[in-house]
């Protein structure tokens, strides 16, 4: 008998575990980045509580580069902390690191609170959102006119004290290219500024020969690279004739926007 009952009590308790209804998350929310300026996810709907995901989808006008930044709310209970990643439209493919950390600790530094990735016309992006609590995103587009050249043979002619603008696009492995000419024997000084998510490499080229490479990072100001051939442990300038900048996503994460022109 007692053996009987014992049964009838884990029947009991299992017809209970599967009719009593088992807690659940709600889905992943998406929000239209594009009709709001500034979204504010809050405290329930974060990650860490809700333990789903926050998808700012966003589709640009035009090439062009999207700064976000993180800030926190009003009447938030600490600092905003968390992580956010660039995708590509089925939200599979990343297309940044693939873990951005925020922290509006930090927001007088951009690194923590501010962040930049370079995208296409017409195609669809997603912001996800892996939130330890409440924050607040606003975002701002830069239109950008990129008319370097697309390869070696096709690269822009870059006169001196001309400055140009080029757009590194998320997910794109095209780099851009740019023709220098040195009518005399010289230093040969290029100035960048970039607004990027990584960093992005530059190659300087004398015909097809590399003679140089450098790496650009983001920068508040204009930043200056330095070129020059040594000889018996003098610098004495870059030799006259036609060289070759080639500007390209460091990694598979980087994206963004430059300036560059050389004196």
């Amino acid at each position: 008998m007692k053996q009987k009952a014992k049964i009838g009590i884990l029947f009991a308790v299992f017809i209970l575990i599967c009719i009593v209804p088992k807690p659940s998350f709600a889905s992943d929310r998406s929000v239209n980045f594009n009709k709001k300026k500034s979204v504010v996810i809050k405290e329930a709907d974060c990650y860490a509580k809700s333990g789903n995901y926050t998808w700012l989808r966003y589709k640009p006008s035009a090439n062009g580069y999207l700064s976000v930044k993180a800030s926190t709310p009003q009447n938030a209970l600490s600092f905003s902390k968390g992580y956010l990643a660039l995708y590509d439209s089925t939200k599979s493919r990343v297309l940044s690191s693939k873990q951005i950390f925020y922290n509006t600790m930090h927001s007088g530094t951009a690194y923590w609170s501010q962040f930049i990735f370079g995208l296409e016309k017409g195609n669809v992006y997603y912001i996800r959102v892996k939130g330890e609590n409440a924050v607040s995103f606003s975002r701002k587009f830069t239109k950008v006119s990129d008319k370097s050249g697309a390869s070696y043979t096709s690269a822009l002619s870059l006169k001196k004290n001309k400055m140009k603008t080029g757009l590194i696009p998320a997910g794109v492995s095209n780099a851009d290219w740019y023709k220098i000419t040195l009518t005399k024997q010289q230093n040969l000084r290029l100035y960048y500024n970039a607004k990027t998510h990584g960093k992005f490499k530059l190659t300087l080229y004398y015909g097809t020969q590399p003679v140089g490479v450098r790496y650009v990072y983001y920068t508040q100001k204009l930043q200056k690279i330095i070129f020059s051939m040594t000889y018996q442990n003098k610098k004495i300038g870059m030799r006259p004739g036609t060289y070759y900048v080639k500007m390209e996503r460091e990694n598979a994460s980087s994206s963004g926007y430059y300036k560059l022109k050389w004196k």
